[in-house]
């Protein structure tokens, strides 16, 4: 489904309106004289936010096995409100009605800790992944409480029910029910402690308390709530909230706000792609209506100057140009310049023809000479590890990641001879390709890119020397490799390792870089930057 940023906006802001209306909603109602229905409008327009929320989250998050935790998790929140609409409207004189609606409490309260747990585990590992052993450990003690939830009637281990001399009911608890209540809160805990150290090794770490700390907030008023006796406190009578608001809050709070600093993917944001690539493109929706376009859209439909592309995607297609004039104007002056030649004698023909492959052939030579004076390193560690003892799959590993620098290398210095400026892009590509082939040797790596620029090819082809000279240096070692390309505009390559790298001994070959590298919380930065000298 396609979303654009302001209208995922505006899905934040309904969704803060509406949980303020429900919370004053669920105040001014213990105004009134209707005290058995005192939960019902609250439970209502809550019921609304968590189906509405549910849909959202099935429309933005990519990775298929969070999306399914995190819907789950919406639909719990959603049993917790209808079940109280039942308890306190529907089933208000039966006492066996009330009390298995009673337990299906326990089932959200039991289930909603282990699915956010289940949840985090996702976080930055492959959606076709097994989920793990531990989790799946969790997840039968989990099943075996709700279990015992259900056929409490039979062992009453987890509650019973009394009346008293003026026939209230009064709920006496068990050691089970104690059990279950710290179970929910170590796995609350250790969910938390999880998605912290997954923002740690992601570009958001500097955001990590966006989600937590808000979150730890209603977790303490949960706690509140059920060191009480399964009240709230209130005020002059009222009561401040009741506890299945504060599971919504929890939760909800917790995996949108994770959402929104970015600690997984999610389909939006579709114009600030746009705008960073700088493209020919237009999105459209399965009936052919334009949903947006970039800023550098122009209607290309039967121009000769353009080619045009259609990729279908979930829920409509993109489309893209590229500008082929070029490639058409020099179609145009090579036929030109063929009959312009065929029209002289054989004499001229043979001797421009000679000329011509003399130049070109020296030029090419000498170009050649170059490109492989320069990747010629790799090209000797390609032959020292093909020729090691290390396993075959190990050496083609390496050797691709190897292989990916000379050929990209190589690309970047046949531009640079037709050209005095390269364009930023380029560089992205080519160390978005030795990403990928490092991701086979079990790092993990992320590549992002701030505003294209056109710089020249020396610096350029210097940036792609110092990421290549880094991750051969960190290829058997590091776990985790972070780059930015162009984050600001006097920085042109940052990188982030957890494995310390020797820059004293890597050659910047163009005297208007600088590199410089720190390290911090075990995480190395290295920066090159415009202007300076050379490792200053």
């Amino acid at each position: 489904m396609l979303h654009k940023v302001r209208t995922d906006r505006d899905y934040f802001v309904a969704f803060i309106i509406a949980i303020s209306i429900s919370f004053i909603v669920n105040i001014l109602i213990q105004l009134s004289w209707a005290p058995l229905y005192i939960h019902t409008p609250a439970s209502f327009l809550y019921s609304f936010i968590s189906i509405a929320w549910a849909v959202t989250v099935a429309q933005r998050i990519i990775h298929k096995r969070i999306r399914r935790h995190i819907v789950a998790i919406a639909v719990f929140l959603l049993m917790l409100f209808i079940v109280r609409i039942c308890r306190w409207m529907l089933f208000t004189h039966s006492a066996i009605a009330n009390r298995y609606l009673y337990y299906l409490f326990y089932i959200s309260f039991i289930s909603l800790p282990m699915l956010s747990l289940s949840a985090a585990s996702y976080v930055s590992r492959d959606e076709s992944a097994d989920m793990p052993a531990l989790i799946k450990v969790f997840w039968g003690v989990t099943g075996l409480l709700m279990l015992s939830v259900i056929t409490n009637d039979i062992h009453h281990f987890v509650l019973s029910f009394t009346k008293s001399s003026d026939n209230s009911e009064h709920t006496i608890y068990y050691w089970l029910y104690y059990v279950i209540f710290v179970w929910a809160f170590v796995v609350t805990l250790r969910s938390f402690i999880m998605l912290i150290k997954k923002c740690k090794l992601s570009q958001c770490r500097k955001k990590w308390y966006i989600p937590i700390i808000p979150a730890a907030a209603f977790f303490v008023l949960i706690v509140v709530y059920y060191i009480r006796g399964g009240s709230s406190p209130q005020i002059y009578g009222i009561s401040l909230y009741n506890i299945q608001e504060m599971y919504l809050f929890l939760y909800m709070g917790l995996w949108e706000d994770c959402i929104r600093i970015g600690l997984f993917p999610s389909n939006t944001g579709y114009n600030r792609l746009f705008e960073i690539t700088h493209i020919n493109a237009e999105v459209e929706s399965t009936d052919g209506k334009t949903v947006y376009y970039s800023i550098d859209y122009s209607d290309t439909e039967g121009n000769v100057d353009y080619s045009r592309k259609t990729y279908t995607i979930k829920g409509g297609s993109v489309t893209w140009s590229e500008d082929i004039s070029a490639l058409n104007r020099l179609n145009h002056d090579i036929e030109d310049v063929t009959e312009l030649i065929e029209g002289e004698n054989d004499l001229i023909e043979a001797e421009n023809k000679f000329i011509a492959e003399k130049i070109t052939s020296e030029t090419q030579n000498r170009l050649y000479d170059k490109i492989a004076q320069h990747t010629h390193p790799q090209l000797v560690k390609i032959d020292e590890i093909m020729n090691g003892s290390d396993e075959l799959e190990n050496k083609i590993e390496r050797c691709l990641l190897l292989g990916t620098y000379v050929k990209r290398c190589s690309n970047l210095m046949l531009a640079a001879d037709n050209s005095r400026t390269l364009p930023t892009k380029e560089l992205y590509l080519s160390i978005k390709e030795s990403i990928e082939q490092m991701g086979f040797l079990g790092i993990v790596c992320e590549l992002s890119v701030g505003e294209m620029k056109e710089l020249s090819p020396g610096k350029i082809i210097a940036a792609y020397d110092v990421f290549e000279a880094v991750i051969e240096s960190v290829m058997d070692k590091a776990s985790a490799l972070f780059v930015k390309i162009c984050p600001d505009e006097t920085v042109l390559l940052a990188i982030e390792t957890d494995h310390e790298v020797d820059t004293d001994k890597i050659k910047i070959r163009n005297p208007y870089l600088k590199l410089t590298s720190y390290t911090e919380d075990d995480i190395q930065h290295i920066v090159l930057a415009i202007g300076g000298a050379v490792n200053g």
